[in-house]
């Protein structure tokens, strides 16, 4: 027989591996035709991606035509199997989007394999879960990089990763360094980075390959790597070995593997907190993120094993020496034994792993729980871990640094009192922000379990979620049997086994003194006939017959309970547990129908089956098991042997927690199914956006942000059609725009003052109300106010200290950043017109040792002839005293 439970179980683990707005509500009503969501705090979004899909249909970006991907979106259809956007970088207008595409099939068939049965049966049941409308693959890989062009819609695949060096299970992490696009590619076996050149026609080459895994493999580990980022002018990745995780950097990745050097390993530098194997908590989620921030490197470690499955996450500080260039690592969150200040996690049991972002002096850090191993317990009808997930949802931290270099945190959501921090001191809409990025009275956002991505742009911080519902969903239509793991004819045997037991200790009344035990007694403590359910209730004739050792057994408790001048307290317990058996028997099989399904549509069901007669079940189930454990002692052996089976104080905590999860499942319809979007302009104080995936309950995840120069887009994850890309509006753009020229010349010497420059270098630009966020001169960033100044009409102004250091006949190319829209690029040819002022060749030559130089025959003249001659002397000596020496000896 198929178990059916144990394949939804390893499908929904394979998951994890890869109108007007009520404004408080912040939910989202699309216009079909414009395909425009007007969401809350003054926003709206465009779809960009298949812009005449509308909001439940077929996305993924690209389209696949006879099997293959294709960008020509006149052919073929939309690739639901484009599931997640799971990592992109915005460069110009386009926004460069490494995809997760389903990798179900192939693990469901592998799964197949073990269990002995076929992949149409695991996909049946599937389909049943998830009523058809969870995307199913055939068991094929289209991962894919591609960018899509947020002004225009154009879509163009970069990598098509199906064999060859670029096979990869999908890109996690994307970040730009030095104008160039890097990738993390999880490649099963040997992770690699991935360059992409966007002024070269996208051209791509792989610059740094971990070594192939051996051993690492047959532990189990993964190659999920997503650590990726930049500091000081360092391209900082991290990678997976036979060994565990290391972290590797290069200031010039585009000289390859050998520009890269090891900062820190599994045990050198990371404390051995990293979990890599896929039975590890968040599948392996080993380093998880990396950020720089003052110059320093923080890192996020995934800390759970197998046997500490759900330990939370550990944070450590990487600082490099300036005069050596060493790392050294100390850790803040972690085991305390190490030195940590704060506990895994900060003390929030349920976050396995945390997400980060610098905004403004701060660096926030987002909790990610990681209910999906919880979802792979609750499809073997065991849901105490997602409830416990549920019950403390997602929690925001943030930090900064103070003069002395000491990190100083705070909560922004999570509980109240807690032992670190006190209360949250974060508000969203305008009241306290608790975990889950809500207020008290919103109980749905508790389905809120990832701070998936946050982002800072435009002065502002954006924080988007993961919501569990639409995957939990079908935990709501689990019928109560299932969770007792009971079917009707076991429950129907208990009830025969009961109403035997109760004739005996009415037959053995009647044969005996006590007369107390009569008709009138028994329907004293039972409804009449035609109150209970007569379905399920058995009639004499109906009575299983029990053998003659059963029978006797009976009669023998019935005799212990009267000498022990019980049996009007027994039989009325007991005839209370038959009814209560009898009653909860008509809800065995019942699946809610006061639930809406992933597809938009309510269960069909000839009867309404409510969480309130969830509850009453659950009240019924407490009842019998008092009554149980209370009467225990003088039940026959053949009952306690089937009672024993599921009516358990286990099995009780276990439908509580069932219950539980149910009525957090309970909150989730149309208006808050889906991801939500929260912003911020000062980091303490957030509005919402959308509650409900900007309308789309089937976008279950925010899964990335991109800073393009026409706005923040966002790509969502959604495992049912597809993922999809928006741009989030929230008023008109205008780029900065040069105002004379973008090739600039500066000369060192002050010809009308004969003396050092000393006014710098003004650019005129026109910001058109922007506001420069950075500026960089060959990739380096300056200092404002020392390197560079604003002038009031918005031209760049470069000291003369910062360009009388740059070298003579050298050009800098300077990019000015801006809080929104397109940069600003300019170069700078450095000059100097000093009188007698060292030439650039001149300046190499001085610097060269005497022996590398050449003679000018023609400028040195006798020089050159008295240097041989003098050297001639030297030979000559030399050999004469060789001779005297040989002499001597």
């Amino acid at each position: 027989m198929v178990n059916h439970h144990k394949m939804i179980n390893a499908a929904i683990a394979t998951l994890a591996t890869c109108a007007m707005l009520l404004p408080v509500a912040g939910s989202a009503n699309a216009n079909e035709s414009s395909n425009t969501a007007v969401l809350g705090a003054g926003y709206t979004a465009t779809k960009i991606s298949h812009p005449n899909a509308g909001l439940g249909e077929d996305d993924g970006i690209v389209n696949v035509l006879n099997g293959e991907s294709t960008d020509d979106l006149t052919q073929g259809s939309a690739e639901r199997g484009q599931n997640y956007s799971w990592s992109s970088v915005g460069y110009g207008d386009w926004m460069y989007v490494g995809t997760c595409y389903s990798a179900m099939g192939s693990t469901l068939k592998y799964m197949a394999n073990t269990m002995g049965t076929k992949y149409a049966s695991i996909k049946a049941a599937l389909d049943v879960a998830f009523n058809g409308e969870l995307f199913l693959d055939n068991g094929e890989n289209h991962s894919l990089l591609l960018k899509i062009n947020v002004k225009t819609g154009e879509v163009k695949i970069i990598v098509n990763a199906i064999g060859g060096e670029h096979a990869v299970n999908g890109y996690r992490a994307a970040v730009e360094f030095h104008d160039k696009l890097y990738f993390a590619a999880a490649a099963k076996g040997q992770p690699y980075l991935l360059e992409v050149d966007p002024n070269s026609g996208d051209a791509t080459e792989i610059v740094y390959r971990s070594a192939a895994m051996t051993t690492g493999l047959k532990k189990g580990y993964t190659a999920g790597i997503r650590g990726l980022t930049v500091v000081n002018n360092q391209l900082i990745a991290s990678m997976i070995t036979d060994n565990g995780a290391t972290i590797v950097a290069s200031s010039n990745p585009s000289a390859g593997q050998d520009s890269f050097a090891t900062i820190a390993t599994q045990t050198e530098g990371l404390y051995n907190y990293p979990a890599c194997a896929v039975t590890d908590g968040v599948f392996g989620g080993c380093v998880w993120d990396m950020v720089g921030f003052k110059g320093n490197l923080y890192v996020t470690m995934v800390t759970g094993t197998a046997k500490n499955n759900k330990q939370s996450f550990a944070l450590v500080r990487g600082t490099q020496d300036k005069e050596t260039g060493k790392w050294t690592f100390k850790p803040l969150v972690g085991d305390p034994a190490d030195g940590a200040k704060y506990e895994w996690g900060f003390g929030a049991s349920r976050s396995g792993a945390a997400n980060m972002v610098v905004y403004k002096g701060h660096l926030y850090i987002g909790g990610y729980n990681d209910p999906m191993n919880a979802l792979e317990k609750a499809m073997q009808m065991d849901f105490s871990d997602l409830y416990k997930d549920l019950e403390s949802p997602v929690n925001l931290w943030r930090m900064d640094v103070d003069e002395d270099g000491n990190e100083n945190f705070e909560m922004l959501a999570g509980e109240a009192n807690n032992k670190y921090f006190g209360d949250s001191k974060g508000t969203i809409d305008g009241n306290t922000m608790l975990s889950g990025l809500g207020d008290s009275d919103e109980q749905s956002r508790h389905l809120n379990q990832y701070v998936w991505r946050m982002q800072s742009y435009n002065g502002k911080l954006y924080v988007g979620t993961f919501d569990i519902s639409d995957l939990a969903y079908p935990a709501t239509q689990f019928a109560n049997g299932d969770i007792l793991k009971r079917t009707p004819e076991e429950w129907k045997k208990q009830i025969e086994y009961i109403k035997i037991f109760f004739d005996s200790l009415k037959k053995n009344d009647q044969n005996g003194t006590s007369g107390t035990i009569g008709t009138d007694s028994q329907e004293a403590s039972k409804p009449s006939e035609s109150e209970s359910q007569e379905t399920t209730k058995p009639s004499d004739d109906d009575i299983m017959p029990l053998n003659e050792g059963e029978a006797s057994e009976s009669d023998q408790a019935a005799q212990a309970v009267e000498e022990a001048g019980k049996t009007d307290e027994v039989a009325a317990d007991v005839a209370t547990m038959q009814q209560l058996l009898e009653d909860m028997g008509a809800d065995l099989n019942s699946k809610q129908t006061d639930v809406v399904s992933p597809d938009g549509v309510a269960p069909q069901a000839a009867e309404t089956y409510t969480l309130d007669d969830r509850y009453q079940f659950l009240t019924s189930l407490q009842r019998l098991l008092d009554l149980y454990n209370k009467n225990k002692q003088y039940l026959p052996e053949f009952i306690t042997n089937e009672l024993d089976k599921w009516l358990t104080e286990e099995n009780l905590e276990n439908f509580i927690d069932f219950v539980g999860v149910l009525s957090y499942l309970h909150y989730s319809n149309d208006e808050t199914r889906g991801f939500d979007l929260i912003v911020s302009s000062d980091g303490t104080n957030f509005q919402t956006i959308s509650r409900n995936g900007f309308g789309d309950n089937n976008n279950h995840g925010l899964r990335v942000f991109a800073v393009t120069d026409s706005g923040l887009a966002i790509g969502t994850a959604n495992p049912y059609h597809g993922t999809q890309v928006w741009l989030l509006n929230d008023g008109e753009i205008k780029n900065a725009e040069l105002t004379n020229g973008d090739a600039f010349d500066y000369d060192k010497y002050d010809s009308d003052k004969k003396s050092a420059n000393a006014n710098g270098l003004t650019v005129g630009i026109n910001p058109n109300g922007n506001t420069v966020e950075d500026v960089q001169y060959d990739y380096q960033s300056l200092t404002a106010g020392t390197d560079y100044t604003v002038a009031d009409d918005g031209s760049i102004v470069l000291s003369s200290a910062f360009l009388n250091g740059r070298e003579t006949g050298s050009t800098g190319s300077v990019v000015v950043f801006y809080n929104q829209g397109a940069r600003v690029r300019f170069t700078v040819a450095i000059k100097d017109s000093t009188p007698n002022a060292p030439k650039k060749d001149d300046d190499k030559q001085n610097t060269k040792p005497a022996a590398h130089k050449k003679a000018n025959t023609a400028n040195t003249g006798s020089n050159v002839i008295g240097v041989v001659v003098v050297v001639a002397v030297l030979v000559v000596a030399a050999g004469a005293l060789f001779v005297f020496k040989r002499k001597r000896s």
